[in-house]
């Protein structure tokens, strides 16, 4: 039920997380350079598992203790609230900018969540659901449509080069929340588990070139114990 996105340098430690999943998974390997494309056909390819959920997590994620069964549990209760979209992770330096959503889950503000920028985007913003897609968590149901929505909405990529998870978001939100125009603000369908189950390794430099990615990207509510 899960993908593993991975660079040819960081191969073994996608090797050593599949290892540690404790659930079928898959590699999916980029070779081009283009993390936007490789998280599209992670999507696309981790549909391929018959499951109710589907996910794609990164190669340098941190796994708290017992993570399958947690992760099982944490998808039954996310089945009873009806969410069909989760994260297991929120960067610590978006903290503020996530509000209540029930006793164990945060989501984002959009009306308080900062603007992306991209010179390519000729002033158009993108206010991101998703505070990190370390380890996001989809219903299949729902994730296989976003191969289409990336069609349609190529030149969204181009105009956000490097930027995948705030699009994948904006999928979420049209999807679930009717949203013709995806720059509004109506409130996030995506829910993030609190505490988190996953950190991201302070270990290893960031894959993507932009100094947003230079600053420490851990969790601030990440636990081992978690539950």
């Amino acid at each position: 039920m899960w993908a593993v996105v991975t660079i040819p340098p960081r191969e073994a430690m996608a090797e050593a997380l599949i290892a540690s999943l404790g659930e079928p998974a898959l590699e999916v390997l980029d070779v081009r350079g283009d993390v936007q494309a490789n998280h599209i056909r992670a999507w696309r390819e981790v549909c391929s598992f018959p499951g109710r959920w589907v996910g794609v997590i990164q190669d340098d994620a941190v796994l708290c203790d017992d993570f399958a069964a947690k992760v099982r549990r944490r998808l039954g209760e996310a089945e009873e609230l009806g969410f069909q979209a989760i994260s297991l992770y929120s960067a610590a330096h978006l903290e503020p900018y996530l509000e209540p959503a029930g006793a164990r889950w945060r989501r984002v503000d959009l009306r308080r969540m900062p603007p992306i920028h991209r010179a390519e985007a000729g002033g158009q913003i993108l206010r991101s659901a998703l505070p990190g897609e370390q380890c996001v968590l989809l219903r299949r149901d729902l994730a296989v449509h976003y191969g289409e929505f990336a069609r349609r909405h190529a030149d969204l990529y181009r105009r956000f080069p490097g930027v995948h998870d705030a699009i994948l978001g904006s999928f979420v939100n049209a999807r679930l929340g009717g949203a013709a125009d995806l720059r509004s603000s109506g409130a996030s369908q995506l829910y993030i588990a609190y505490p988190n189950l996953v950190d991201h390794r302070t270990d290893v430099a960031s894959s993507l070139a932009h100094p947003t990615h230079a600053r420490p990207r851990s969790s601030a509510s990440f636990s081992r114990a978690a539950s």
